[in-house]
């Protein structure tokens, strides 16, 4: 799910609340680098074509993410958005000498 996505609500008679995506917002691929935010403990964001996109730690943790390694995020056309939704992480290869 990409930031700009329209959602529609439906509230079951049980009051709970499920959310389906109706229309995924037109959106592009960028890389950039992985990054610990250093106001916060966990939080990550993504430095990509000259900006910082926040990024949900739950995916780095999926995708094993390190500070360093290159990510590839999905985020909106436009360009409008703080987020970033993660696709993939390209994990930085360490050489040892």
């Amino acid at each position: 799910m990409v930031e700009g996505d329209l959602l529609k609500l439906t509230i079951t008679n049980k009051g709970s609340h499920i959310y389906k995506q109706i229309g995924p917002i037109d959106r592009k691929r960028v890389i950039g680098e992985l990054v610990k935010d250093t106001a916060s403990v966990d939080h990550w964001v993504v430095l990509a074509e000259g900006r910082t996109y926040k990024v949900i730690g739950a995916s780095v943790t999926y995708y094993k993410g390190n500070a360093g390694d290159e990510v590839v995020l999905l985020v909106p056309r436009s360009g409008m958005s703080e987020w970033g939704a993660v696709d993939h992480v390209i994990k930085q290869i360490v050489h040892s000498s």
